[in-house]
């Protein structure tokens, strides 16, 4: 990428997600492509219960059951003026009932979008989604003290 700013692979911290198990629902679709089929089908607010060890910290995305971020990435998403459908989702703890709160992702409009280099989604062999974010979104996630997410430079164009 010779001539032009970084783009990086944003992902989970692997030992902090080794933390939470989100149980699935049968009304939400694991699959990416039949999650973003019915996305407007979803109810506007969804409840997943979840367990989670004491030494988990809530990271600002969450990608191993469902495409979930913060509020704080959310406002980051905000910012840069990337329009989003997203549905709220309440992480319940089974234990305490401590609610936490994330949006889910409809992914399909950042899929190979050109209009948008600052956060597209990208469609991995196997299926699952990763996210490409630009510099600027990196350093803006960064300031506003994103947890339990790492930044992994891109090699190839994007």
């Amino acid at each position: 990428m010779k001539g032009s700013l970084p783009y990086f692979y944003i992902k989970e911290n692997l030992e902090n997600t080794r933390g939470i198990r989100i149980y699935t629902s049968d009304d939400i679709p694991r699959n990416i492509d039949t999650l973003n089929e019915r996305f407007y089908e979803l109810p506007r607010d969804i409840v997943l219960e979840i367990e989670t060890t004491k030494t988990f910290i809530f990271p600002d995305l969450l990608m191993n059951v469902y495409p979930l971020i913060s509020e704080r990435f959310r406002e980051v998403l905000v910012l840069f003026d990337i329009e989003i459908s997203i549905k709220r989702v309440m992480l319940m703890d089974k234990d305490s009932r401590k609610i936490t709160s994330y949006y889910l992702l409809y992914t399909k409009n950042l899929l190979n979008a050109d209009f948008n280099k600052s956060f597209k989604a990208v469609k991995e062999e196997n299926g699952k989604i990763k996210f490409t974010i630009s510099l600027d979104f990196a350093e803006s996630l960064i300031r506003r003290g994103v947890k339990g997410i790492e930044f992994v430079e891109v090699e190839e164009d994007v």
